[in-house]
């Protein structure tokens, strides 16, 4: 399966008050501190390309949370999770980043080499007002995976 190079997901992992952060080897973000994400292999599902992702570059498992923001362009959509780590400790993958860290969000929010878009993320992550998998569609929904993420609660 190839990348589509159209859907991306993304997250911010959080472990306790940490982020995980990877610092990008290529690109306009080339030297700075992002959130982990990639490209949605064809045929494969946003949840499970997250999963994937976020350990083959970092060697952390997540537990993904809900749909915290989606950013759109006309060469790319990114769907960004918020996610707990489960498991592993950060490392390198040696190719899309030279450095997979945990650091304090606080920090994060105060380093000149996270990007602004990193930050605006980490900020939406503090506020936990994320979209999460509807129960009742996923009861409803046939097993080929299909979700619809919903606001719960709220006014």
């Amino acid at each position: 399966m190839g990348d589509n190079r159209f859907a991306a997901v993304g997250a911010i992992v959080l472990r306790g008050d940490d982020v995980l952060l990877v610092r990008h080897t290529y690109g306009g973000a080339a030297g700075q501190l992002i959130n982990p994400s990639g490209f949605i292999k064809q045929g494969e599902l946003p949840l499970d390309s997250l999963k994937r992702e976020i350990l083959e570059e970092t060697g952390v498992e997540i537990e993904p949370l809900g749909l915290l923001a989606v950013r759109c362009s006309v060469k790319d959509w990114w769907l960004i999770f918020l996610a707990e780590h489960r498991a592993g400790e950060s490392c390198t993958d040696n190719h899309e980043n030279s450095e997979a860290i945990f650091m304090p969000c606080s920090e994060a929010l105060n380093r000149e080499d996270v990007t602004d878009a990193t930050k605006t993320l980490i900020k939406l992550a503090q506020q936990k007002k994320i979209m999460t998998i509807n129960p009742e569609y996923a009861s409803l929904a046939s097993s080929d995976g299909r979700v619809m993420f919903s606001l719960v609660g709220g006014k």
